[in-house]
């Protein structure tokens, strides 16, 4: 088993506006013919190698948790600093957010973070990092509205935040930083060019050659072609799809395949997808305008993301067309599109608990329409799959991407689009990021046959320190790294963690549910056992157990249809142990609720 650490945020001091004074200031640059003029007033930048290091604490053999280290000299600047999910081997968790262990005793050096584009895999861990590390964060303007609402979430300040246009450029100590426009599947998405005394260095995170885009943000291969003549030394790039050839399909395809399952479905249309798509959930949009559906939103995710994006000037929304959760009641059913959160299949999820009788709002029936816009990552594959299952049970018809190709479209390149981006920048050095192990073979493959050499092609992993340098660059070091998990019980408070097995159950104790469930009626056959261990003494305890059973046996008394969702009950019954038990005792309990078919 790999370490384990746990994560609790620290309080902070309040702060002061602007930089600490032991840190050099960041300052405004211009940039005349892709040539950068730096304010001479800067602050120089210190090195005894002339070498810069690099160093992934996620996203390198692993799709999400993105963060990347680049330091040189006296100077620090991170790029990313995104979350990653939990899979079955980790019970209790909630969010994986990267190790940042390497960086504490380097934290005066650290001049800033900069973002490229407003996934929670590039952005997720900034509310739970962020404190420690203190440093202004920069990015777009819509991906520094996504960082300002979770910010709000955690209850942090906000005034480190820099909103910066795609033609600006800063200078964040030894580092020269400027943007490129990238196509992908949420606005602002950008290309970073970091100007570095060893040579320049461009990090290009989720992409994909999009022509004809919703947002008409098109991949600025001409900028990035210019600092090719100029010579790239060192090339991070995207390289989750390689596996796929040709092209990927242009986002705008999508809008018809919505307004044809519209057309054929006589009830509410529910469709779900990344919450963060803006583009995708404009299309949606669209089609409820054209088709004279109302649209309403369900789910925190989504309707944070929607009124965020609106704000901002992301989203074209007719008035009159958007309704409150509150008023679907009011309309028929075949005049209503409600854009859902839980297309991973969540079990917390607005539609997960749609489709298990438990939304206040969102009731499903047989003529209605489910669409999964939106392909699992690995570790969700097992929930979606489950989500639908259910569904389908419901009667509803469920549109998923095994059934059609064109319910979602990729938002990063195939390997012709990398291919031509390759080609663009002509670097000296590549780092293949953002997909597993396997990827980064596959692309180190694709790569020689277009005439790199092995050494040119860096296939590190999370921790591993690359050296770069302008005659030599290769790994030369590593530094340990483990996943640090977040448990949700609390925003920003996460109390003893993780994985339950060691620490909560050392010191609030378990307590098993074994439900026997008939498999003909899918109720209880007899009453639920409960057994404690380390919380409460059964014997002196038999009030509490007693009350315990009542509400594991309101829990199936309650449901409306004779089908068990094994993985929704066991939540439920985790979730109302959880509140009951904290109530009576202020203790939290490991719940591990077994369902036995008799």
């Amino acid at each position: 088993m790999a370490n384990i650490r746990s994560f609790k945020p620290k309080k902070f001091p309040k702060l002061n506006i602007g930089f600490t004074p032991n840190r050099p200031q960041t300052t405004e640059i211009s940039m005349v013919n892709d040539k950068l003029f730096v304010n001479k007033q800067s602050l120089p930048f210190s090195s005894s190698k002339g070498v810069l290091r690099l160093t992934p604490l996620g996203g390198v053999g692993d799709v999400q948790k993105n963060m990347y280290v680049y330091e040189y000299g006296n100077d620090i600047v991170i790029v990313d600093c995104g979350v990653g999910f939990p899979d079955d081997a980790m019970p209790g968790v909630d969010l994986v957010i990267p190790d940042i262990s390497y960086l504490r005793d380097k934290k005066d050096k650290i001049r800033g973070i900069v973002i490229t584009h407003g996934h929670d895999d590039h952005i997720g861990g900034l509310p739970y990092l962020w404190p420690e590390l203190n440093v202004p964060i920069y990015s777009q303007k819509l991906t520094c509205g996504f960082i300002k609402g979770k910010f709000t979430e955690h209850n942090l300040p906000k005034d480190q935040i820099k909103a910066l246009n795609i033609n600006d450029t800063i200078k964040l100590g030894a580092f020269n930083i400027s943007f490129y426009q990238a196509a992908h599947s949420i606005p602002d998405s950008t290309g970073i060019i970091l100007q570095t005394p060893v040579g320049i260095i461009v990090h290009q995170a989720d992409f994909k050659i999009d022509w004809t885009p919703v947002n008409g943000q098109v991949t600025d291969v001409g900028k990035l072609a210019r600092f090719g003549e100029q010579g790239i030394l060192l090339m991070a790039i995207d390289c989750l799809r390689v596996e796929k050839q040709g092209y990927t399909l242009s986002e705008k395809s999508i809008e018809g395949t919505f307004a044809q399952v519209e057309r054929d479905t006589q009830g509410k249309v529910i469709i779900t997808m990344t919450s963060s798509n803006i583009t995708r959930i404009q299309q949606a949009v669209n089609v409820a305008s054209n088709s004279g559906r109302k649209l309403a939103l369900a789910g925190r995710s989504m309707e944070n993301n929607f009124q965020i994006a609106r704000d901002l000037g992301y989203l074209d929304v007719q008035s009159g067309l958007l309704i409150a959760q509150e008023e679907i009641k009011r309309f028929p059913d075949n005049k209503l599109i409600i854009l859902m959160a839980g297309a991973f299949g969540q079990p917390e999820s607005a539609l997960a608990r749609a489709a298990n009788y438990d939304h206040k709002f969102v009731q499903l029936k047989k003529k209605d329409a489910v669409v999964f816009s939106a392909d699992p990552i690995p570790s969700a594959e097992v929930d979606q799959g489950r989500l639908i299952d259910r569904l389908t049970t419901l009667g509803c018809k469920v549109y998923y991407s095994a059934m059609t190709s064109d319910l979602h479209v990729s938002g990063h390149a195939a390997s012709e689009e990398l291919k031509l981006m390759l080609g663009l920048a002509k670097p000296q050095y590549i780092l293949p990021i953002g997909g597993n192990y396997r990827h980064m073979r596959v692309f180190s493959e694709m790569a020689q046959g277009l005439g790199y050499k092995e050494d040119q092609i860096l296939l590190p992993v999370d921790g591993d320190m690359i050296d770069v340098g302008k005659n030599q660059t290769k790994i030369n070091g590593h530094v340990n790294v483990s996943n640090v998990y977040v448990d949700g019980l609390g925003v920003g408070d996460v109390g003893s963690i993780v994985l339950r097995d060691r620490q909560q159950m050392s010191e609030e104790g378990v307590v098993i549910v074994i439900a026997s469930i008939d498999q003909q009626t899918s109720q209880l056959a007899s009453d639920p056992d409960i057994i404690s261990r380390g919380f409460v003494f059964e014997k002196e305890s038999e009030e509490l157990i007693e009350a315990a059973k009542g509400i594991v046996k309101s829990l199936f008394r309650d449901r409306k249809d004779g089908k068990l969702d094994w993985r929704y009950m066991r939540h439920e019954i985790e979730e109302n142990l959880n509140k009951f038990f904290y109530q009576e005792t202020k203790r939290n309990p490991l719940i591990l609720p077994f369902i036995v078919e008799v």
